[in-house]
């Protein structure tokens, strides 16, 4: 299964598109909307431009703050933020954040020859707390991890509120974007970040809410949790610490650096954050590998909290293995001077990187 999930959303595209030279990527996260152009000149993909908005100040909200936007506002920080960062595309891949989507991996038992669907379906019910009307849902089956077991199929299930489709697709039309199907965060992180050599792959996605690792298998989706603990959280910590405003905590966190006074007090706040999704990632890391009867072959950290300073070091000690910075940039062309700006940055739009490269996907 291509990671894009092309075919299983297939009944959400209107219509045949061709491919495009320039595109944007644009990733609607609870905080902040990213955006990544990229174009293709002569087979080489080259990077466009990028640029980021907080999304606090649209509903009179400090920066950084998770917020949710009414539909008018959406709209309002899109246009912003694509005319802020120049972008010129008309053609747009939009992600969509997992909390308007049910994704899971469930085995269920089958007597061979017996169709899958029916106890899919009825199985599924369990983990989509909404009606199935309500949703787009497909399904597909997954190759077996470890030891086959008879009659025993694993199996992904993916669906999409139809609300929040709805939603996305004013907000295309409303900034003129061509009508191409959106996407699931995940999937454009795992396009952005699976390198040709990996068997599998761990990304874990700090964001402000929550925070996520996916682990995929030869480039399927094999194992997906959450943990609602993100940046958010963080900075609450800081601020409630040093007696200091919200906006001004937040300051203090991304421009955190060892020798501050006040650096033990963030830093102590940002580990305390993040103490619990990293103690359960590595229980999932560990049941996943007893499962395969192997390591995994990379361990990636992504999102915008992953710029924090010592996340790296925090994360490796606590997952007790070797951890990696995201770098979905790798994969476009840019001026050689804006390798230290971009390798700082990197961890912040591996979403909507990997949105817009859906667009060159064979």
């Amino acid at each position: 299964m291509a990671l894009d999930f092309k075919k299983i959303f297939s009944t959400l595209q209107t219509k045949k598109i061709l491919t495009p030279t320039n595109v944007v990527g644009v990733d609607l996260g609870s905080s902040s909307i990213k955006v990544v152009a990229v174009k293709k000149t002569e087979d080489v993909l080259t990077l466009d431009t990028y640029g980021e908005l907080q999304l606090g100040p649209y509903v009179d909200q400090e920066l950084g703050k998770s917020v949710v936007l009414p539909i008018e506002k959406k709209i309002e920080a899109v246009v912003d933020v694509l005319r802020e960062s120049k972008v010129s595309a008309s053609h747009g891949i939009f992600t969509l954040p997992l909390t308007n989507s049910f994704i899971t991996v469930f085995s269920i038992t089958a007597k061979d020859g017996e169709s899958l669907a029916p106890r899919v379906r009825v199985e599924a019910r369990k983990y989509i707390p909404v009606p199935m009307s309500d949703v787009s849902f497909e399904w597909t089956e997954l190759p077996p991890l470890g030891e086959a077991l008879d009659n025993v199929h694993e199996v992904l299930i993916v669906a999409v509120q139809n609300e929040a489709q709805q939603e996305l697709q004013k907000v295309k039309q409303s900034v003129e974007m061509d009508a191409t199907p959106s996407e699931i965060e995940l999937f454009s992180a795992l396009r952005a970040l699976q390198k040709s050599g990996d068997s599998s792959l761990a990304i874990i996605d700090l964001g402000a809410k929550t925070s996520k690792i996916y682990i995929s298998k030869d480039g399927m989706v094999r194992r997906i949790h959450r943990v609602f603990a993100g940046g958010t959280q963080a900075t609450q910590l800081i601020a409630k610490e040093l007696s200091i405003p919200y906006e001004e905590a937040e300051n203090q966190k991304r421009n955190y650096m060892e020798g501050d006074d006040q650096a033990i007090v963030i830093k102590k706040a940002v580990v305390s954050a993040f103490e619990r999704p990293f103690q359960e990632f590595r229980r999932v890391l560990e049941q996943y590998e007893a499962r395969v009867g192997e390591p995994v072959s990379r361990v990636v950290l992504t999102g915008g909290s992953a710029s924090f300073a010592e996340m790296q070091t925090y994360a490796g000690y606590m997952l007790d293995r070797t951890v990696e910075l995201a770098n979905p940039f790798g994969k476009v062309a840019y001026p050689a001077f804006m390798e230290d700006m971009l390798m700082e940055l990197a961890p912040t739009f591996s979403i909507a990187l990997g949105a817009a490269l859906r667009a060159y996907d064979s």
